[in-house]
């Protein structure tokens, strides 16, 4: 399957609904979907179609607890090595 990057502009206020949204997201999906699954879903609704697993994005939203963890550990990983 190819996939096609679009770059959709959008003004302040619109971008602080959909990080809104993002937030809301989170209770029924367990994460936070990025925008870009924000906006598909919004477009999935809108145009009344379906979208597969293939179309959702791969990338994750791990918080900041996380990538802190994740940063740690990489330092330490590296003065260790």
């Amino acid at each position: 399957m190819t996939r096609t990057q679009l770059n959709v502009r959008v003004s302040e206020t619109l971008e602080r609904a959909i990080d809104e949204r993002r937030i809301e997201l989170r209770e029924t999906l367990g994460t936070i979907p990025t925008r870009s699954d924000v906006l598909r879903l919004a477009l999935e609704a809108y145009l009344g179609i379906q979208m597969g697993p293939e179309d959702a994005d791969g990338r994750t939203t791990s918080g900041p607890k996380l990538r802190k963890a994740s940063a740690a550990t990489k330092t330490t990983r590296s003065k260790a090595g």
